[in-house]
């Protein structure tokens, strides 16, 4: 996985900016990085393509999830298991899963003209992650 890769890049930049500063710029950087992946798409993203993408998501990875609500609007998905936790714990770098792996999401959800709320992950330990999109009003 490139995310390996990164981890002792963090490292040193958190112990030569401290963490808080590290943290801040690294999501800087991978944000912009992420929403020019996504802006790439052209358009903005309607909740059923939301859904079939959601399902094909980590190809290769196992990630098991729910959907607990699926309108025009939301879609609600509860994952259980992820690959990417089990990865970063395996590396010793679970502390950094959410930073290089989980944030980005908000990140792309918006530039894809969703909010993104979610406030449990499998990779801080919760058991599951709760993810929660909605259709922006303004689009």
């Amino acid at each position: 996985m490139a995310v390996e890769a990164q981890v002792p890049l963090v490292r040193a930049m958190e112990a030569a900016l401290g963490r808080e500063e590290a943290h801040r710029l690294v999501r800087a950087a991978l944000d912009k990085t992420n929403r020019a992946t996504v802006a790439k798409r052209g358009a903005l993203l309607d909740i059923p393509t939301l859904a079939d993408e959601f399902a094909g998501f980590g190809e290769g990875v196992r990630y098991e999830f729910t959907t607990v609500e699926q309108t025009g609007t939301t879609l609600r998905n509860e994952v259980t298991h992820c690959d990417y936790a089990e990865f970063m714990e395996r590396i010793g770098a679970r502390d950094l899963g959410q930073l290089l792996i989980c944030d980005g999401d908000f990140a792309m959800a918006d530039e894809l003209g969703l909010t993104l709320t979610r406030t449990t992950t499998c990779m801080a330990g919760d058991g599951h992650c709760n993810f929660c999109y909605h259709v922006k009003a303004a689009r």
